[in-house]
Parts: C-alpha cells; structure tokens; sequence
C-alpha cells in the first residue's frame, strides 16, 4: 500500500525540523542556524547544521543532509515507511493511503490551497481600502497605517457571498475554498463566505505561508455576533500547533525572549508600540506543542494575560502546561496586569516605556506557583502547611529531572519548614572547646558563626555564587546557610541548629553555635566582622580563578579573557590578555 505524496509533503510541511532534531539530540543557536555535533559520525567540533527557515539539515563534515524524514530513517535506523508513519504520529496526524485514486485531481494540492490562501488574503487587502468603515475603525483602534501592511490586515465585505463569488469561478475552487475554511456549507448545500464584516488577520506558519483567518468583528451593536472567529481546522490549520505573530516575531535579531499574550490586537498594539517579540495562541489554550516551539528559539517565555479572572485563569493554565518543559537555563515569568487592562489597552494608554518597565518585574513561575498556593492554606498550623506540600508536590512531581527541579523542591521545604519551640533544644557550651577570638576560626567558619548568631547578615551577601565554588572546607555549609537564612533572616540561633540536627553538618554547627562568649557586648563588631571574613573569601575566589585562567591547558575563550583582564584589573596589574 502507497503513501500518497501529497500527505508526505504535509507532514514536512508542518513539522518542525529545529523541534524534532532537538527532541533526540541537543541543538545549539548559531546566528539563523542550530548547531550540534554530528550524530552520523563521530566528530569534536560541531559541524551538523540545521537550517530553520528551509527546514533542512546538512553537516559539513560528513555530507549528510535532508529532511525530517531522511533524519528519522538514518538516525533511528526505520524504513521510510516507519518514519512516515513516525512523523504522522508526532504530528497526530492520521495515516492515509492510495486507494487506487490519483492524488492529482484538480485543487487538491497543497500548492493549490496556498496560493488560494494568498489570494483570499489580497481580496481582504483591497476591500480594506476601498472601506470607510474599516479603515475609521482601525484607526479608533490606534492602528497606523504601515503596521495594517506589516501584518497584512484586511477587512470582509458584510455581502454573504462576495468572496465566493470573486475567488469561486469554477467547482474545483469552490471545493477549494471549503477545505480552506474561507466559505462554509450549511444543510441544504448552500455556500455562504465565513467572515463578514470583519477586520481580517491573516495567520502564518512557521515559514510565512497563510494556513487560516482571525476576524474581528466592527459591528458594535449586534451583541449575538462573536466579537472575533478564527479559520475552523483545516489541512493547513492546526490551532495547538501554531501562534499568531510567529513568523514576524521569530525573524527578530537578536531574539532573547517571547511575550505571549491573549490576542492578535494584542500582538498588532505591542509591535506597533516597538515590543514586537510578541504572539498570541489562537482561540485555544497555550499548549505543550507552542512551548516547545518557542523555546525551540528562545530561552524564556513571558506570559502577559489580561488581567480579568479569564486572564488568570489562563495564566495558571500556561503554568502547568509549561512544567513539564522547564529546566536549567529555560525560564518562563508571568506579568499580571490591572483588572480594566488587556496588552492592546495598556501599552496605548501608558505607552512603550512604561510597559517594558512592567516587563522586567515579571514574576518568576516559582514565585507565582508558591505564591497563589500559599494563599489558599494557613502555613501557621501543621494542617495548612501539609496540605501546601501535597498542592506544591502535584505539580512539582511534572518537573523533568535537573537541577531545577531540585531547587524547587528545596524551596518547598524551605516554605514548608516550621522550627520547633525554642525550649525543645539548646547547644550545651559546655561540650564544645571555647574560643577567644574569632581568628582561630577558618575564614568559612568566621562566616559561620556570625551568621549564626545574626542570620540577617546574609542580607548583605553579594555575589553567592562566587562563594559557592571555592575550594575551602565547608564551603557548601556556608552556601547553604546564606540560602537559607536570606529566606528565613527571623530564626534564632536555636532554629538555625534544629534545622541541621541530623545532618553531616550537625557537629561542626553545634560546635560554632556553641561560642556565643565572642558576641558579648564588650566583644568584636559582629557585622564588621562578617563582611571582613566575606570579603577575604571572595579574594580567595579571585586568586583561585587567576591561576586557573593563566595556567588553562586550551586556549580562552574571549569571555574568559575579558574575566581574567578584569581579575588583573582589580589588583591594579596589566595584563597581556
């Protein structure tokens, strides 16, 4: 049995080619390519290239190259009928097969379907201009006239036929017109255009062809009326696997994040406004298969709703549909708005400026999964607290494995932690050896001890991540200790060690707790100290890092160059860098 090869070329025309190589080995963004190492030889420097806007891969070092299905046939070793059959299946797609028919027959190609697609779209265009109330409505809209070109916008006719009539001059693309969408069919057999009436929004694929419509409603007084419609799912058209403003928003160099929001006028006010990383998913919830399309080109994703329940709603949504996609060096924020606001009403109202400035305060999605939990239990009784770990684990537990899902389950315990009464335990002084003087502590254990006495110092830490990576003895107790007290600056010195107690870390917190007698009042500036302990191990950091800059076997990157001119210059040294 044959495949039929216009169902082949429907399958490499939808799928992703940067999305489904990424799925089985790691691709990395080089200019307007993606780069990895070739998995068809073995090979140090990556030489295997794909290339997004043609969909196609080729490495330099070996000569192989092709599509999505010649990837799936060589890489997982299948028939070409199994990577058929794969690519339909990720795709969910339903198999088709010759019957004996010729796939030939007239308007029946995709070809065909998207060159009638281009000329519906320059229908709507001319009817645009030759619209008083259409253009009036736009410009009410604030819509210039250059970003209605950008986009491509139009407008229907109120006729319930014009577009029938003008594009439908034979049976084939009448036929035609129906698989599109663009004209519907009622019991009787009638035919009748879709939209009327509207302000027209052309949707385009990854690659910038036009698969469906959005149209917006200017009849502001028919309250039955849908304010917008979208194209109904065709051959060309599926909504979880497209966004509105892809395609524009994708060519943007350099491309460092995405903003989604609810809307094509939305997307259309915001690129108008000069923020024009922006999309919008299409009458459908976001869905797995847009986020993978994203971070396929970017490494974090703001969710900007509106700010009704609607719009919360659909935040939370976005929320749990993102877990499964989250790891180290992905991010997704979320910018909640004022209740009256969507983008589109917002950034007219208070304008570019104002609204990139909320951008940056976007709240982290492990900030707005604990946040909205925690306001729904009382984290004062241990029933409260128990019921936020069990909501946080539901939702933690569709996490990929990785560093961050580590952190986040560390924060859970951190949120969930509640210290015993004070009176439950006490550091006997009496079974440690005491110090005079803080000096005959290391520099980790100066810090220590100060922290542990007055966990809010941790407040003046700069830099963690620098402590974090030395070589010194307990350096990750140290690391920990800031981490947790900067969370927690209200614990006693008696929380702090219950928290340790049976733990690796449980003798030498007892130990240092125990010379409360270096605190007296007649005794050191505790503050002054801490910072001086702090600061002799960021020098120590510095010195480690120098002499593992000027001694690296291979060659340094121009980053590490720029580092090590930056380490001389904060010795006042000149450096040959």
């Amino acid at each position: 049995m044959r495949i039929p090869r216009n169902f082949i070329d429907r399958l490499i025309n939808r799928v992703d080619l940067v999305d489904l190589i990424n799925s089985y080995i790691s691709l990395r963004k080089t200019g307007i390519n993606y780069k990895a190492c070739c998995p068809f030889h073995n090979e140090k420097t990556p030489s295997f290239t794909v290339n997004a806007e043609k969909q196609f891969y080729y490495c330099f070092g070996c000569g192989t190259h092709g599509t999505a299905i010649t990837f799936l046939i060589n890489y997982k070793n299948l028939s070409f009928f199994e990577a058929v059959e794969e690519l339909a299946s990720r795709l969910g797609i339903e198999m088709e097969y010759e019957q004996g028919s010729s796939p030939a027959s007239a308007m029946k190609s995709y070809e065909e379907l998207y060159q009638l697609m281009i000329e519906a779209s320059k229908f709507f265009k001319q009817q645009l201009r030759n619209s008083t109330k259409a253009i009036n409505y736009l410009k009410t809209r604030g819509v210039s006239g250059e970003i209605a070109r950008d986009f491509g916008l139009g407008y229907a006719p109120a006729e319930w036929d014009v577009l029938l009539k003008t594009l439908g001059t034979t049976p084939e693309k009448r036929t035609a017109l129906l698989k599109t969408g663009l004209i519907k069919q009622n019991e009787s057999g009638h035919r009748y255009d879709r939209f009327r009436d509207r302000v027209m929004f052309p949707i385009l694929d990854k690659r910038g062809r036009i698969i469906a419509f959005g149209g917006r409603t200017i009849n502001q007084t028919n309250k039955h009326e849908p304010k917008y419609i979208n194209s109904p799912e065709t051959e060309l058209f599926k909504k979880r696997h497209e966004l509105y403003g892809w395609y524009l928003a994708s060519k943007l160099r350099p491309l460092k994040n995405i903003i989604v929001v609810e809307g094509y006028t939305d997307v259309i006010a915001l690129a108008q406004a000069g923020i024009k990383n922006v999309v919008a998913t299409l009458g459908t919830a976001i869905s797995e298969d847009h986020i993978k399309i994203l971070f396929s080109r970017v490494s974090e994703i703001i969710f900007s709703f509106d700010g009704d329940k609607a719009g919360q709603k659909a935040a939370w949504r976005a929320l749990e549909t993102s877990l499964p996609l989250i790891h180290a060096g992905r991010q997704v924020n979320f910018l909640f708005l004022p209740s009256e606001h969507d983008p589109d009403s917002l950034v007219r109202q208070e304008g570019m400026q104002s609204f990139t400035t909320r951008l940056t305060r976007a709240i982290p999605l492990s900030n707005y999964l604990f946040d909205t939990l925690i306001q729904q239990v009382n984290l004062n009784i241990p029933e409260g607290r128990a019921a936020l770990f069990e909501k946080a684990k539901a939702l933690l537990t569709r996490l990929p494995d990785g560093a961050y899902k580590e952190q986040m389950w560390h924060k859970l315990k951190q949120t969930t932690y509640q210290a015993p009464p004070k009176s439950k335990r006490r550091i006997n002084s009496k079974n440690f050896k005491q110090i005079t003087s803080l000096r005959e502590l290391s520099l980790v254990h100066q810090a220590i001890v100060c922290l542990l006495h007055k966990p809010a110092l941790s407040q003046l830490i700069e830099n963690l991540e620098q402590l974090n990576v030395l070589k010194s003895k307990d350096i990750t107790l140290l690391y920990e200790l800031i981490e947790f007290t900067l969370k927690n600056p209200q614990l006693t010195l008696d929380e702090l060690c219950e928290h340790w107690r049976d733990t690796e870390y449980t003798q030498i917190i007892n130990k240092l707790a125990a010379q409360k007698a270096l605190f007296t009042e007649t005794n050191i500036n505790i503050e002054k100290d801490f910072l001086g302990a702090i600061n002799r191990l960021y020098e120590d950091y510095m010195n480690q890092r120098m002499d593992f800059l000027t001694h690296k076997v291979t060659s340094l990157t121009a980053k590490e160059k720029q580092e090590l001119q930056s380490l001389y210059k904060s010795r006042g040294q000149n450096s040959q860098y």
